[in-house]
């Protein structure tokens, strides 16, 4: 009797949590042509039918195995050095004597630094840079120079640099010293030149269904079919050739009040100024969006017209080794589970940056219809099935304490 009370239990719980554990949604992962790790780019309606910190997202196999992967997101701004690389016009090298290297810097750039790869070595050599105009008459620009530690531990290569006062001739010499020994062997030249970067953005546009406006105010909704993700908006305005208008941007929420009753209501994202000499752009934090009301304060100028607002976000992706001939799903949808804890986040930094990009196709709605939610209906209320689990967890609590009990007598 006792063990058929624990199994009964034990389903019951069972069965609760495996209902815990389902997905709202799904969408297939595109197939790839080539192993390894591949980066999926999160669509606005993904990231809207997702937990805003992306906790509930997991990878499955077509065995439905789930599979580890880490989430990247783009940089507002990042900083990329690029090695650009000088024309090498003349190389001359003599065992025991002086060696050079004659390069070019066609367009005069002032520089104050060049940048030379070298096979690795482990000998010290004496060196002088010096410029010309014609390759004629040379003028020295920094003599004796030591170069020694021309040597990496995972590459066979090492790249050194060389500093020395600004200068803009057209060619520039290097000279080394061989005397007693044989020459080192330079493989190129140039100069690492800082870039700033941009970080990718998806860009898409807002579905404004009305504009009202007031003697005071213009009132500005938008709808979207879906719930979507943005960071971002953007708007293009006409009918005034200056204006300075104060604007608030405001989500749609739902609430429960104190009878458990659910209501509606506007939350502010943000207020910035709608102006004639900026871009009107608001930047937020991220939100999940459906609907949005903007207002604009018009005071007692004459009401703008908004022809277009534009939404948009850093890219997010997720990022998981894929293979040929295998299909893969993302999964999503369910504020109950936790943050996945993969080995894979401890060695995020060995990911390259630049690995190939795959995508994601449309999303499929796995929530049971409302016809079926109404024959399921105690299940499909969340704070019941808490209910229940506490109960079964009471129950087991009460039978373990009476088995132990038993036992003793």
């Amino acid at each position: 009797m006792m063990k058929s009370r624990i199994s009964c239990l034990l389903g019951i719980l069972v069965s609760v949590q495996v209902f815990a554990q389902e997905f709202g949604f799904e969408a297939p992962i595109s197939t790839v042509s080539d192993s390894g790790y591949h980066k999926i780019p999160l669509s606005p309606e993904l990231l809207g039918r997702a937990q805003l910190d992306l906790s509930d997202i997991r990878i499955y196999d077509e065995k439905g195995e789930e599979q580890a992967y880490l989430i990247r997101h783009e940089n507002a701004m990042s900083t990329q050095s690029l090695f650009n690389e000088y024309e090498i016009l003349e190389k001359a090298y003599k065992e025991d004597a002086i060696s050079h290297l004659i390069f070019n810097n066609p367009d005069k750039q002032p520089i104050n630094n060049v940048s030379f790869l070298v096979k690795n070595t482990d000998v010290k050599k004496r060196a002088r840079l010096s410029g010309s105009d014609d390759q004629e008459n040379w003028y020295v620009i920094k003599e004796n120079y030591l170069l020694h530690a021309m040597q990496s531990q995972e590459e066979t290569s090492e790249m050194k640099i060389l500093n020395f006062p600004l200068s803009d001739y057209a060619f520039f010499k290097l000279e080394i010293d061989d005397n007693w020994r044989l020459p080192i062997n330079i493989l190129k030249v140039g100069y690492y030149d800082r870039q700033l970067e941009k970080g990718v953005r998806t860009v898409y546009d807002c579905p404004i269904v009305s504009q009202e406006d007031t003697l005071k105010t213009s009132s500005i909704k938008v709808i979207f079919p879906e719930p979507v993700y943005m960071e971002q908006l953007q708007f293009s305005v006409s009918g005034e050739d200056y204006y300075l208008r104060p604007t608030i941007v405001k989500v749609k929420k739902e609430g429960i009040d104190r009878k458990k009753n659910e209501y509606e209501y506007f939350e502010s994202l943000g207020s910035f100024e709608l102006n004639s000499n900026s871009e009107n752009s608001i930047s937020f934090g991220g939100a999940i969006v459906q609907e949005l009301l903007i207002e604009i304060d018009n005071r007692d100028n004459h009401p703008l017209k908004v022809e277009s607002i534009k939404a948009s976000y850093l890219n997010k992706y997720t990022v998981s080794e894929l293979q040929p001939g295998s299909s893969f799903t993302l999964k999503f949808g369910n504020e109950s589970i936790s943050k996945p804890d993969y080995d894979l986040k401890a060695f995020a930094d060995q990911i390259p940056a630049d690995i190939p990009t795959t995508s994601h196709g449309e999303i499929v709605d796995l929530r049971p219809k409302k016809e079926d939610s109404e024959a399921s209906g105690f299940w499909s209320n969340k704070y019941l099935v808490w209910f229940v689990i506490a109960i079964v967890g009471f129950g087991l609590t009460y039978i373990s304490f009476k088995m132990v009990k038993e036992i003793g007598e």
